[in-house]
């Protein structure tokens, strides 16, 4: 049985932490859609409703708990969860963040093992069949590894 795709918003600038999201979450029924900003989040949410929003506190021109207050002000978004994720480990921030309703505040580092079961969590989901069949083909193919010439 096939589950129904979800729709997981990334609000995140750096380019490698969207790159491994997409890598976590690449076995499973998800589409990520990649904001490197917050106006193109704004872009986005016109026309999407995510299912989640994953949303890093260091953002350019604007910090994501200002972006968060200004989401949670709007009814279609008052509900959906949000996983902070981010370097930023003050308690003022946290304790703000999580007045505004966040689901998690991971930081980063994080594992992609934590942030799998996270996402699971928010969206109240059981995807061990991706992640099996994920590990499974892993196991028998591998991926190449080119040496480097000395």
């Amino acid at each position: 049985m096939t589950a129904p795709q979800k729709i997981v918003l990334s609000v995140e600038d750096n380019p490698d932490i969207i790159s491994l999201i997409r890598l976590v979450l690449r076995q499973a029924p998800v589409q990520v859609l990649p904001a490197q900003s917050v106006d193109e989040a704004w872009e986005l949410l016109a026309t999407q409703k995510p299912d989640l929003i994953l949303l890093d506190m260091m953002l350019p021109g604007v910090n994501g708990l200002d972006f968060l207050a200004k989401l949670r002000e709007d009814p279609r978004f008052k509900e959906v969860p949000v996983i902070v994720v981010s370097i930023r480990s003050d308690t003022s921030f946290r304790r703000r963040a999580q007045e505004l309703g966040v689901f998690r505040y991971l930081l980063k580092p994080f594992s992609p093992a934590v942030l799998r079961q996270e996402i699971e969590q928010a969206l109240q989901v059981n995807w061990k069949e991706y992640w099996t069949s994920a590990a499974t083909a892993a196991k028998n193919d591998p991926p190449k590894i080119n040496p480097t010439p000395d």
